[in-house]
């Protein structure tokens, strides 16, 4: 009877009858739309959205994520399309989600725009309303090392390095040359790099150092190189190439090293024709780059002119070392071992290209040994609108290389005065200044200059122009001329407040330049040096000995007083171009910093519209000199023997004035929501020349309008120059909500599109009518 059962149970299983059905899932809801987080305060972050159409009493949940974190809730069950956070993390980029929830389910999350929520205000009663001129954020005290050598990469990221260590111990060393120092033997000194990566989203660092950097070597990595003085840039395709590096104070490296943010792995390109320590690397139209300057270790046994060899690799077209190479090896002349010690260096005068579709390298038919007053210390080099390279100094020659040639076009002084293309009235060699194009061709030249030049090891000082006096608070406005035998245009520029060598000099995205930092060193006024008359330069010359001599030595020689942060300029300035002066704008006073920016800092615009601050000092212990031959106060004032006080392992934010309003809270800022018509591609998103392409845009304001779009180039700066900022506006049409822009494009500016912009990543900006800008969107340009 039982079994019986079962099988009539079994049987109308079979046949389908009706069972209790399964719960069903979830309704999957409208999510919100329209959703938008802006800052508020260094506190408060705001939200709005819109919410789902034809429910009824929907409820939204959101969560909060800090730079790549996990999400985290933040609230639940809110019945308003509004929420302000007031427990936002200044210092932080976040990033929220929204979803709706009813009895019904609940419906996908939605992501805001990232929100870049800046600290508060530092206050000093030097400073101006942040609405006028800006302000400094509080001190960050946790970087690894003193960041002297930064870029921003296509992620966003900063990668930053000093040296094999993290401040440049091996500068207590008397002789850095000397083999019977242990300390200089690799791999201590000339075999690694302490790198890291900053990532400002969230304040965090990743190590990407390489070799034995820091003995923190990665396995697998190449032997590596102390990038100490190298030069340095983004390649097209997002990897992070560097020239040259240390072997020994101003003894370059011929090494090429190539890093991958993506896997923070390094790898070896190319070795160079000779040493070079202080390049400068620069890209060029069609995606190569252009490595010039640099000193190194001597080498008297070169031949001029002699053949391309693999031990002796010049490559150039005609198969022959170009004539000028031996000018500055051997050492005796001038384009080489009168260095302000005398230590037998030689400059490197050699121009070589790096294609990096091939991983080759050629050099050109031209060289260094042309141009008089060539600065081997990162010579500032800009594309102009006819897609040749613009040498605006450091020295008073100019220059025009068509590098397609391999050979100049022209050169001409800044000083004296020459009439048609030259009105300035004084003008001579500016090292350690700095040189920003702030339009295509148009260029401001700051500040800088030495004070002396050579200081004998018998006692003789030997002054030839305390340029740092008579130029340091000066500028000198160049403007180049399409016609490529034709010189630019010479006159001076507005002079600012403060002289500065080893200053930094940021664009900004509307076109203005952030000057901080550096120092007052050889700022003795002229008046006050035994035997100095403003009528010597540059044929009297006087002659300090002995005593004298040992006295002015520290007080004029630069770099002899480069970490005595007495001599720092902690006020900025601020650069507007306008009619003022001629066409060559004004300066204003700028917020006053809380840390010294000396030599060896660095400043870089990020794409938050702010700028880093960074780094100053690196003298190991600071109780040794290499410059004068053994331990010298002088050096470093009254901080000798001071480490922790000269070298900076922090940073400071500049906050511009656009990102205030008046009573001094946060102004509202333009939103990139999306853009459309880009090239597909799997690594970043990738405008063509001359095309157009749509940009959606929010504000938290609806009366707002966008005024103007720009494009700026990633940062690479070091020692005053950075080797690859540049400015440009782009052309766009406005339909509410919807803007369309033309990528650069041929005739802009007079110019090819490839020569207003090189091929590489830029910063898109949008600046509404009261010049907010938007947080950038990085892209790539090809």
């Amino acid at each position: 009877m039982k079994l019986s059962r079962l099988l009539v149970g079994a049987a109308l299983l079979l046949a389908g009858c009706p069972q209790t059905p399964p719960p069903p899932p979830p309704a999957q809801l409208e999510p919100p739309r329209n959703l938008i987080a802006w800052a508020a305060s260094p506190t408060q972050v705001r939200l709005s959205w819109r919410p789902p159409t034809g429910l009824s009493n929907p409820s939204f949940e959101i969560e909060r994520r800090v730079g790549g974190g996990p999400f985290e809730p933040v609230a639940s069950s809110l019945s308003a399309a509004e929420y302000t956070d007031t427990q936002a993390a200044g210092g932080k980029t976040l990033v929220y989600r929204v979803r709706t929830k009813t009895a019904q389910g609940q419906s996908a999350w939605v992501e805001s725009n990232p929100v870049p929520v800046p600290m508060g205000c530092s206050n000093h009663p030097d400073n101006g309303p942040a609405h006028m001129v800006g302000c400094f954020s509080p001190v960050v005290d946790n970087w690894p090392l003193v960041a002297t050598y930064i870029a921003l990469l296509p992620n966003g990221k900063v990668v930053a390095w000093y040296a094999s260590d993290d401040i440049g111990r091996y500068r207590e060393n008397i002789d850095v040359h000397q083999s019977n120092d242990p300390r200089n033997a690799p791999p201590a000194q000339e075999d690694g790099t302490m790198v890291t990566i900053w990532d400002p989203a969230s304040g965090s660092f990743e190590d990407a150092s390489f070799g034995n950097g820091s003995q923190r070597g990665v396995s697998g990595q190449p032997k590596g190189t102390d990038l100490f003085c190298a030069g340095y840039t983004v390649l097209e395709d997002g990897r992070f190439f560097t020239a040259g590096g240390n072997l020994g104070l101003e003894w370059g490296s011929l090494r090429t090293n190539i890093l991958d943010p993506r896997t923070r792995s390094w790898t070896e390109g190319p070795d160079m024709w000779w040493g070079r320590w202080y390049p400068t690397v620069t890209k060029l139209p069609n995606g190569e780059l252009l490595i010039t300057g640099g000193t190194a270790k001597p080498r008297p046994d070169f031949v001029e002119g002699s053949p391309n060899t693999p031990d002796n690799p010049c490559r150039t077209p005609s198969g022959s070392c170009p004539p000028g190479l031996a000018q500055g090896l051997p050492g005796g002349l001038d384009k080489g071992v009168r260095t302000q010690n005398a230590r037998g260096t030689a400059h490197n005068n050699a121009f070589e290209i790096y294609n990096p579709d091939t991983n080759t390298l050629r050099m050109l038919e031209a060289t260094a040994a042309s141009v008089a007053s060539f600065e081997h210390y990162y010579p500032w080099w800009h594309v102009i609108p006819n897609g040749l390279a613009f040498l605006t100094g450091a020295g008073v020659h100019k220059g025009i290389l068509d590098w397609q040639a391999g050979q100049w076009v022209g050169l001409w002084r800044s000083y004296p005065p020459s009439g048609g293309y030259s009105t300035v009235p004084y003008d001579a060699h500016r090292i350690y200044g700095s040189s920003v194009m702030y339009e295509p061709g148009k260029v401001l030249v700051i500040g800088g200059g030495y004070a002396a030049d050579t200081y004998d090891p018998q006692g003789t000082l030997e002054i030839f122009a305390l340029n740092n006096w008579e130029n340091g608070h000066t500028t000198l406005h160049l403007e180049a001329s399409l016609n490529p035998t034709s010189p630019p245009t010479m006159k001076p520029g507005p002079k600012m407040r403060y002289r500065r060598t080893h200053l930094d000099a940021t664009l900004l995205p509307n076109g203005e330049i952030f000057v901080n930092g550096g120092q007052q060193d050889g700022g003795e006024e002229t008046t006050s040096i035994p035997g100095y008359r403003p009528d010597g330069f540059p044929n009297q010359r006087p002659a300090l000995t002995g005593a004298l001599a040992r006295e002015w030595w520290p007080k004029t020689v630069n770099p002899a007083t480069v970490f005595n942060i007495d001599l720092a300029v902690y006020r900025s300035e601020i650069w507007k171009p306008g009619p003022e002066n001629g066409g060559t704008g004004r300066f204003v006073l700028g917020p006053r910093a809380q840390r010294p920016r000396i030599y060896h800092s660095a400043a870089l615009l990020l794409p938050d519209a702010t700028v880093l601050t960074v780094g100053g000092g690196g003298c190991g212990l600071c109780a040794g000199n290499f410059e004068t031959g053994g331990r010298d106060e002088g050096y470093y004032g009254r901080w000798y023997g001071q480490p922790e006080k000269i070298n900076q392992k922090n940073h400071e934010i500049y906050y511009p004035a656009y990102l205030f309003k008046e009573d001094g809270s946060l102004a509202p800022r333009p939103i990139i929501t999306r853009l459309e018509g880009l090239a597909p591609d799997a690594d970043y998103p990738t405008l063509a020349y001359n095309q157009s392409f749509t940009v959606h845009w929010s504000h938290p304001d609806p009366a707002r309008s966008i005024q103007r779009v720009t494009f700026l180039a990633l940062g690479a700066p070091t020692h005053g120059f950075d080797q690859n900022q540049r400015f440009l506006q782009l052309d766009f049409q406005q339909s509410g909500y919807t803007l369309t822009v033309r990528a650069p494009y041929d005739r802009q500016y007079g110019g090819l599109a490839r020569n207003i912009a090189p091929p590489g990543f830029y910063m898109l900006f949008l600046l509404d009518d009261k010049g907010v800008p938007s947080v950038a969107k990085i892209l790539r340009i090809r």
